[in-house]
């Protein structure tokens, strides 16, 4: 058998080092934002401690075609590509770029882009640019992405993956409230975009909010205050008058918006789908930095919680049970609060030192510790 080659042992940056990257935004949307804007943002101001280093992300839409633009750049980012001519643009850097400057290129996604569901709006874009996705995944000299599940699934394309988790930026969410005591109507709040389920006129059914969980809203339509942004499901368009529908909010403006609601408990169910296995437990983090207590399904983003639910019947039950009794949400709150802490703000412990290591990580690189 042929001997393994030896692995190479990790090099330090320098001190005195600036770490230049750039990254192509698939979207400027959510995952945009979360996995690359408010990180780059951060990373430009943050300060290593007893060290001379800094570093200077930047980002944008366009491709941008100059050597002397990524002659500093230690590597490129493609966020969320999916495109035929996204996969040109990646050929083309590599045919006439990265051999110049040795500028690597890293493929990032926070979402299963391989078993979309096909009642997920994006579902056909998605599947019908798949092997563009794939390809562009193979041809990357490293992935980053948000969860160990959705990691193992792209090492099969790549062997060169690491986890980024999803952090949530402190400078816009501000200091976690404790939860209020329940008022003279209980407010129970589902926000997100309308992949959750299928659209109007799609002729598609299924999606994340189950059948009997469907029906415990309309049955308790008058005994709580429903709360919905975003979007709401076609089979409570008969009571949406009842619901209390926030339209969609711009990123910056969510997080005030969301803790303007006076929310009593959310909700975050989950079908236990391959897509859903994927995700990342966001939505985990920002219930718990608007001290929100949550009821979550019992699948891999949220499995670490306490209240989740595998059944309809189950979270039915973990809604009333928080319902009626303020001491059992602050139970609840309070042990999320305790799994989360760490994880919750890109300024809290060293979250963006550990971005930045994670990427390194994948051309055997790390900053110099003490």
């Amino acid at each position: 058998m042929p001997k393994k080659k030896p692995k190479e042992p990790i090099k330090n940056i320098p001190n005195n080092s600036k770490i230049f990257w750039h990254i192509f935004l698939g979207d400027y949307g959510g995952c945009g934002h979360v996995r690359c804007i408010f990180p780059s943002l951060l990373c430009n101001t943050y300060k290593f401690d007893n060290k001379n280093i800094r570093l200077n992300p930047s980002y944008g839409l366009q491709y941008i075609n100059s050597i002397d633009f990524y002659k500093n750049k230690l590597f490129v980012t493609f966020q969320r590509s999916a495109t035929e001519s996204q996969l040109q643009f990646m050929k083309h850097f590599s045919d006439n770029i990265k051999e110049k400057t040795k500028t690597a290129i890293v493929y990032e996604l926070d979402d299963d882009l391989i078993d979309v569901p096909d009642w997920n709006m994006a579902a056909d874009y998605y599947n019908n640019n798949r092997k563009f996705s794939l390809e562009m995944i193979k041809r990357a000299d490293g992935v980053t992405t948000s969860t160990e599940y959705l990691a193992k699934k792209l090492r099969k394309y790549n062997k060169n993956v690491v986890v980024n988790l999803n952090h949530l930026p402190k400078f816009m969410w501000g200091e976690i409230p404790w939860p209020k005591k329940i008022g003279e109507k209980t407010r129970i709040f589902w926000g997100g975009s309308a992949n959750h389920f299928a659209l109007a006129g799609s002729g598609k059914s299924g999606g994340d909010i189950g059948k009997d969980l469907l029906k415990y809203i309309k049955t308790t339509i008058n005994d709580y205050q429903w709360v919905f942004l975003g979007a709401i499901p076609n089979e409570l368009d008969d009571i949406k008058d009842k619901i209390e529908f926030h339209k969609w909010q711009s990123i910056f403006n969510y997080p005030m918006y969301l803790k303007s609601l006076n929310i009593d408990i959310g909700i975050a169910p989950l079908m236990n789908c391959e897509f859903n296995k994927g995700k990342s437990n966001i939505k985990a983090l920002e219930y718990t930095a608007a001290g929100i207590p949550g009821v979550y399904s019992n699948i891999e983003p949220y499995s670490n919680l306490t209240m989740t639910a595998e059944t309809d019947e189950y979270f039915i039950d973990c809604i009333e049970s928080m319902v009626n009794s303020d001491n059992r949400r602050n139970y609840v709150f309070e042990k999320d609060y305790n799994t989360l802490k760490d994880q919750i703000f890109w300024e809290d412990n060293n979250n963006i030192e550990k971005y930045v290591d994670n990427h390194l990580k994948l051309f055997n690189m790390q900053i110099p510790k003490e």
